[in-house]
């Protein structure tokens, strides 16, 4: 697959370019991408050796201040003007990292922490897609692809503290009146509606998966789809027991 920068039409465009990534973006958008960098050069070593790759590809990073601009250079890159749902904010379209940010998020908020996260959070699926799964979407589970990438993006870093974990996983198993077969709910209102969050619940059970499991049978299981669909089917009510008994 070849992937290629589109020049973005953005004034007073940032450009940061280095031997791993290069992020475009806006003026209005430094208090994201230049702190975003020092999070990209951590992270992109350590998915390198999750993934036990010698060097991954350049990768691209376009960010916009506008919806309207990057909704149009969407659909530049694919051709038309029907394809993005309306709350789409963030794409990895080309192999690229492209998303909206709004220039006036407070800083140290819950939104702030989540754009800034955003592109090692994006990173991890394309790389996953790529060389894990070989771009075959049909083995994508979204679960469990989405909870690897909150769990390695370092945007739930502050859970690394057990007393915030155990307030995180109290209130998620208090918002779960529902406990779903993970493998069933996708993107939309399956995915978070008032029955449970599925954010919440994908981060929860990976997270729980990489706790039980030494790193070398965990590494193997990202590439067993069989296995992770089997695990999807109970995996809800196991990690909930055993935080549980954990935290009683």
């Amino acid at each position: 697959m070849t992937y290629c920068l589109i020049q973005l039409q953005v004034k007073n465009t940032l450009k940061i370019n280095n031997m791993k990534y290069i992020i475009n973006a806006p003026d209005s958008l430094k208090y994201i991408t230049e702190p975003t960098t020092k999070i990209l050069d951590i992270k992109v070593k350590e998915y390198e050796n999750f993934f036990e790759v010698e060097k991954y590809r350049d990768i691209i990073i376009n960010y916009f201040d506008s919806i309207n601009d990057f909704r149009k250079f969407i659909y530049k890159l694919r051709g038309n003007n029907i394809s993005l749902p309306e709350y789409a904010e963030g794409t990895y379209d080309n192999g690229m990292i492209n998303a909206f940010i709004d220039p006036n998020i407070p800083i140290n908020s819950g939104k702030y922490n989540i754009k800034l996260h955003m592109a090692s959070h994006e990173l991890f699926h394309i790389m996953y897609m790529e060389l894990v799964l070989k771009n075959n979407y049909s083995k994508r589970i979204i679960w469990f692809d989405e909870g690897m990438a909150q769990l390695f993006s370092g945007e739930f870093d502050s859970l690394n503290d057990e007393n915030r974990f155990k307030d995180f996983y109290l209130s998620v198993r208090k918002e779960t009146k529902l406990i779903p077969n993970l493998n069933s709910i996708d993107h939309g209102e399956s995915f978070c509606n008032e029955k449970y969050n599925g954010y919440n619940l994908s981060y929860l059970t990976v997270r729980y998966l990489y706790e039980i499991m030494d790193s070398n049978t965990f590494k193997k299981l990202i590439s067993d789809t069989n296995k992770i669909l089997e695990i999807g089917k109970t995996v809800v009510k196991k990690a909930f027991c055993y935080y549980e008994e954990k935290f009683k």
